[in-house]
């Protein structure tokens, strides 16, 4: 299993639209909390551009710098890249503070091949348009890159504050079927069938229990042609989600659905695909409960941190609910603090004396923000 342990980052360094991340360090479940306009989306970006980078999905980004630390098992990864307008100009990769690849802004380098001669040190060159971490992932030669590459195509971005697919219904076909990504939230419909024929029941009624833990009151959850909206005769089949409501005959299909109640919904497929699977993730969800009530955001949250704490799953979430915040142990905050174009991230990891004095207050954990309880301990500390 590997998870991201921290992430240093900056961008356009040195010029006037400078922006810079000072080391952000991460546990199983995180919450991202700050003021608007601090870098609570920002930062999800960033960490979700990487892991596209390093999945060869995105090809190198404009001129910016990543240091990322990751825990593999008992291991320490650390990765360096540098970009300058679409060309990387350093790359670095070590294994426990070793040296397995190392490049210039040439695109030469050298990386450690473990089949020849029981491991040795070679040269190669790759274009500077790539990554050598992508370019040159070999599980005979290079096996060390596979750790970056499982991390990078395991990471999901999700944005809480969108439809997260309420407004796409799925065309049936014969021949193509229906799409299921679930990076794309987009087609959460075909990701829903897929799962449902994988997995059958130990997909779907974990699914109905974690709904019924949010309040939505439901017996079943499946896909159908949908009711509330018509289509002109000859149209290709199409599909949508729904849910039966114990309480209502008639079933609820996705466009009659509350914004919020689908948005829950969407969710809990895409993470709970990530469960199933078996395989580790690390999942970012911007602007978390979004669009529910204050009870149901609170329940939705406490559902990932629970499914975080006990699965593969890394969760990283931002907000500026205060209920939300009222409800996570503030050992699991990540405040974003900005001045200026330096952004800089306060947690338990780095700032654990102030986070405890906090917590002898008594004071609700959205008091930390609303107090600016940070800046005004740090005032009188150099006062």
């Amino acid at each position: 299993m590997i998870r991201l342990k921290s992430i240093n980052y900056v961008e356009f360094e040195g010029e006037p639209q400078e922006w810079r991340l000072e080391k952000f360090s991460l546990g199983s479940s995180n919450l991202i909390v700050g003021k608007n306009a601090s870098g609570k989306t920002r930062t999800l970006n960033l960490i979700g551009s990487l892991a596209l980078n390093l999945a060869g999905i995105v090809p190198p980004g404009l001129s910016s710098t990543y240091d990322a630390e990751y825990l593999e098992n008992e291991h320490k990864l650390n990765y360096h890249v540098k970009y300058d307008e679409q060309r990387v100009v350093e790359e670095r990769f070590l294994v426990d503070d070793i040296i397995r690849l190392d490049r210039s802004n040439k695109g030469e380098g050298e990386i450690f091949a473990s089949a020849i001669n029981n491991g040795v040190m070679i040269r190669f060159q790759t274009p500077t348009s790539e990554l050598a971490a992508v370019a040159r992932r070999d599980t005979i030669q290079h096996g060390f890159l596979e750790s970056l590459h499982v991390w990078a195509s395991s990471v999901r971005y999700y944005s809480f504050g969108t439809a997260l697919g309420k407004d796409n219904l799925a065309l049936l076909s014969e021949t193509t079927g229906i799409e299921a990504n679930d990076r794309n939230p987009n087609t959460v419909i075909g990701l829903f069938m897929q799962a449902k024929e994988d997995f059958g029941e130990k997909f779907i009624q974990p699914l109905i229990n974690d709904m019924r833990q949010l309040n939505y009151d439901i017996h079943s959850i499946g896909t159908m042609p949908p009711i509330s909206i018509r289509f002109p005769p000859g149209a290709r089949p199409i599909v949508s989600l729904y849910v039966q409501e114990n309480d209502l005959k008639g079933k609820t299909d996705q466009t009659s659905m509350s914004q919020g109640m689908f948005r829950a919904l969407s969710i809990l497929i895409l993470v709970n695909y990530s469960q199933i699977t078996g395989k580790s993730s690390c999942i970012l969800i911007d602007d978390i409960g979004e669009g529910l009530d204050f009870d149901r955001s609170c329940r939705l949250v406490n559902l990932l941190r629970d499914k975080a704490n006990t699965s593969n799953v890394q969760l990283i979430m931002s907000t500026n609910d205060r209920f939300i915040m009222n409800q996570v142990p503030i050992e699991e905050w990540a405040v974003i603090q900005r001045k200026g174009s330096h952004v800089r991230v306060l947690n338990y990891e780095n700032s654990k004396d102030l986070f405890e004095e906090f917590k002898f207050t008594g004071l609700s954990n959205f008091s930390f923000l609303e107090m600016d309880f940070a800046n005004s301990h740090l005032d009188l500390e150099t006062a």
